[in-house]
């Protein structure tokens, strides 16, 4: 079935490779680079994302794009994969819990991304590596 996804990293290698695997999959989706993008997008989005990968950093400003969707009941369905980087995972579980968000540490494979878009990955959440060559990227 497809979906609707939004993809929210500042790194276009991650953006380009999670739409591009996406779309092959036959998923819409959209990309921003900003958390402050993704609340514009949202505002005026007439189709609800299904998912949201959402990059959670150390200025944090992703927690408003989660309180946002949390706070509107059109996106009651809408799922967050959150992006993380291994030191900050486990703060930001702490903060994020009972948000009933899953998470992919950086860097992930992107089977494992992709697992986590189909219906069976209620409540899976993935450590993996992307092996884009970026490492230190979407830092």
């Amino acid at each position: 079935m497809s979906k609707r996804i939004l993809v929210v990293d500042r790194s276009r290698t991650i953006q380009t490779l999670l739409s591009t695997y996406l779309r092959n999959a036959g998923h819409q989706v959209i990309t921003r680079s900003t958390s402050q993008d993704a609340l514009q997008v949202l505002a005026v989005f007439a189709d609800v994302p299904d998912l949201i990968f959402l990059a959670i950093d150390y200025q944090k400003t992703a927690y408003q794009v989660i309180q946002y969707v949390q706070a509107h009941a059109q996106y009651a369905h809408t799922r967050f994969v959150a992006m993380v980087l291994q030191e900050e995972k486990a703060d930001i579980l702490r903060t994020l819990k009972g948000a009933n968000v899953r998470y992919l540490v950086k860097p992930f494979s992107i089977q494992d991304a992709l697992a986590l878009v189909g219906p069976e990955s209620s409540g899976v959440s993935a450590q993996c590596e992307m092996r884009t060559g970026e490492r230190g990227e979407g830092r």
